[in-house]
């Protein structure tokens, strides 16, 4: 069974109910990403005595063991690899809850509502990518409804399709690690596509 991280609860609870389901799923992903810096506690291995005495002979299992719990404890600690997050709180396909994709877009934009194409570049991407494919509209600036394709595009390629109306809500590592691609300069021509083809089929911006 795959591991869920969804927004079913969190901290945000002022807005309406998928607002702040989209939200609490970015901000409960982004710790589940962050878990293994924060809680890097894993134990240091004993120093073994090595003078053969029956004495030293106890003292290094024992410290062995220790040493093995300790880091069995901080393994079974770790966030699972394989897992799938959930930013709607509905899940049928095809049918988008824009509210939470919204609430999701503001949050993984870091709660802006707006950014130039340009600081987008400087802050998250590197010289072989872009950020021009999110702007759909050519003014040189990415708005949330614009920045929401690329969630919703991270959706439907964890499916393996390129159709919007795949959407269900949930997204995996494979569809996050295709969005990174169709960040890349090459794949601007194809991003752009994909990302209009959001927009459109479901009037994001409006």
């Amino acid at each position: 069974m795959t591991f869920q991280i969804n927004g079913s609860n969190g901290k945000y609870t002022n807005s309406d109910e998928s607002t702040n389901y989209g939200r609490n799923a970015i901000n409960n992903h982004i710790s589940h990403l962050e878990a293994p810096f924060v809680n890097d506690n894993n134990a240091i291995p004993p120093v073994f005595k090595f003078t053969p005495t029956e004495e030293n002979d106890a003292k290094n299992i024992a410290a062995l063991e220790k040493y093995l719990d300790k880091n069995d404890e901080y393994l079974n600690s770790l966030p699972p690899l394989e897992y799938e997050y959930r930013y709607m709180p509905n899940l049928t396909q095809g049918n988008l809850d824009k509210n939470a994709l919204l609430g999701a877009a503001y949050e993984e934009l870091g709660q802006i509502e707006e950014i130039s194409v340009k600081e987008f570049e400087n802050n998250y991407l590197d010289d072989t990518q872009t950020a021009e494919a999110m702007d759909i509209n050519k003014d040189g600036k990415i708005g949330l409804a614009e920045y929401s394709t690329t969630i919703v595009a991270a959706d439907i390629l964890s499916k393996n399709s390129t159709d919007p109306l795949k959407a269900d809500g949930v997204i995996n590592g494979k569809g996050l690690d295709a969005v990174l691609e169709y960040s890349k300069k090459s794949n601007l021509e194809a991003a752009s596509k994909l990302y209009n083809n959001i927009y459109n089929t479901y009037n994001l911006g409006k």
